[in-house]
């Protein structure tokens, strides 16, 4: 018996300018020159939604820049921050309760802060936050220097 592909989770034709797919073996995010470069060294389909003022556009409540999926496994909700750690945090808490609701989310969810012009100094307390995230929100968080490195979603989701 063949297999079939899994259907793809489509989102309402409202939100279709809000969503690109890609195979290429990397994409790259960025805004105001901060960036995440994710690895798909397998070519398989990518997601990325614009979720800030496009795919979600109420004021009310923090909201994540963009969620980036990965082969209908793993979605990364993705905050490309400036400064300001507790306002990431809260912008991808407020992003992870909304699309955990979602229809179209992946079965699982990860959460990612780069930080490009001023990276937190301290960083033993991102390990506190981090694992402070884990604990209350139950998802992982990881907190990164934008250019750094390209990730991987595996590793991202604690799998490598």
């Amino acid at each position: 018996m063949a297999r079939r592909k899994p259907r793809r989770a489509v989102a309402p034709a409202e939100h279709s300018e809000c969503i690109e797919f890609s195979s290429d073996l990397s994409l790259h995010v960025s805004e105001e020159g901060i960036g995440a470069t994710f690895r798909n060294p397998r070519r398989r389909e990518l997601r990325k939604i614009r979720y800030d003022k496009c795919y979600f556009r109420p004021t009310k409540g923090g909201r994540a820049d963009y969620i980036v999926g990965y082969a209908n496994d793993i979605d990364v909700i993705l905050e490309l921050k400036g400064s300001n750690l507790k306002h990431a945090v809260e912008q991808v808490s407020d992003t992870l309760d909304r699309w955990r609701s979602d229809p179209i989310h992946y079965p699982s969810i990860v959460c990612l802060i780069v930080f490009g012009h001023t990276f937190p100094r301290m960083t033993s307390k991102l390990g506190v936050v981090e694992r402070e995230f884990l604990q209350t929100r139950g998802t992982l968080l990881s907190i990164r220097r934008s250019g750094e490195e390209k990730f991987s979603f595996r590793k991202l989701a604690g799998r490598s």
